[in-house]
């Protein structure tokens, strides 16, 4: 296997990360949200407009990267809005935290 294969296999074996919150559960059961990593490519278009201080990038990566069970996207572009203005900013940050942390749901079974 050469280097870029190696590069390529790390990346792909990092998995999916699995995130519950409570908070935008139903039912006394908490929202599962899957994540795949965020690659450069997408980070660097999301902070591509960003200023320092622009919190909306934590939304916007929540849009982006949460899904469900069987792979569909939870939220579309038009939920934006409502996450920015009308949702709880510290499950905001956290929710956004755990998506760009690298450690994935496999991983942290390990430990």
């Amino acid at each position: 296997m050469n280097t870029i294969d190696r590069v390529k296999a790390h990346f792909e074996a990092k998995g999916v990360k699995k995130i519950e919150v409570a908070e935008w559960g139903e039912e006394g059961k908490p929202l599962i949200i899957y994540s795949q990593p965020m690659t450069l490519a997408e980070t660097r278009n999301l902070f591509k407009g960003a200023k320092n201080d622009d919190l909306g990038v934590m939304v916007d990566v929540i849009v982006l990267k949460s899904k469900d069970a069987d792979g569909n996207k939870i939220f579309k572009l038009d939920d934006k809005l409502v996450l920015l203005n009308n949702a709880d900013p510290s499950v905001i940050a956290r929710v956004s935290k755990e998506i760009l942390d690298s450690t994935s749901f496999e991983e942290a079974e390990k430990k």
